[in-house]
């Protein structure tokens, strides 16, 4: 009996992996072609808006046809995403491509190679907070980048992870470059969007239990 619950155990676990394997992989391809499909430029903050709102409710335990719905919620998304994350999106872009240029001449480790390095830490750092918290909450649009900027000054730890996270990503993805097109991106867009909803989750509680202790009432959040 022990040995047979074992082996469903691990048959179900062996299940659930290749399930979320399949996601990724599904994610990864519904964000080129719909980035694609926007001309790159505008095509990338509904995309990843997109990739992050199914990886919510999938997280949730909904099922729905991935394909129609990716497309559902990049037409919806389409001006309003942009409105918030095509800066951060641009300005990260361009810290990125000059980070490169500055490792390229070897000058990476000088002080402007140093602080274009900072800069675009704390790009991504916004970026990978901001389109979680955009999926989740509902608040005005001037209202998610400054949202989001003063939760990562409160919650520099899970910053952190998220970091790590990515490190994470980005070194499997120069040791095995072949998993670069079918995997890297839509592996960092789960594994950010499933991160920064237990963060959020968590903080929620401790904001209750806080209330609850002292008798002050807030205004909640509406969740999306």
């Amino acid at each position: 009996m022990n040995s047979r619950a074992a082996s469903s155990g691990w048959a179900s676990r062996a299940h659930a992996a290749c399930d979320w394997l399949f996601w990724v992989m599904t994610v990864n391809l519904l964000w080129y072609v719909f980035t694609l499909a926007g001309g790159i430029l505008l095509g990338a903050a509904p995309a990843t808006v997109a990739a992050a709102e199914l990886t919510r409710r999938r997280l949730r335990g909904e099922g729905f046809p991935a394909i129609r719905t990716f497309a559902q919620a990049w037409s919806r998304e389409f001006w309003r995403a942009n409105a918030v994350l095509a800066p951060v999106l641009i300005v990260g872009t361009i810290l990125a491509v000059n980070a490169i240029g500055f490792a390229g001449a070897g000058t990476l480790a000088e002080a402007s190679g140093i602080l274009t390095l900072v800069a675009l830490t704390l790009a991504f750092a916004l970026l990978a907070v901001l389109v979680p918290l955009y999926v989740h909450y509902d608040l005005p649009l001037r209202a998610y980048v400054l949202t989001a900027s003063r939760w990562i000054l409160r919650n520099l730890a899970h910053v952190l992870l998220l970091v790590l996270a990515a490190v994470v990503v980005v070194t499997a993805s120069l040791i095995l470059p072949g998993i670069i097109p079918f995997l890297s991106l839509g592996a960092w867009l789960t594994i950010d969007t499933a991160l920064c909803l237990a963060f959020f989750a968590a903080n929620d509680r401790q904001l209750a239990e806080t209330e609850t202790e002292t008798g002050a009432v807030a205004v909640p959040v509406a969740a999306g």
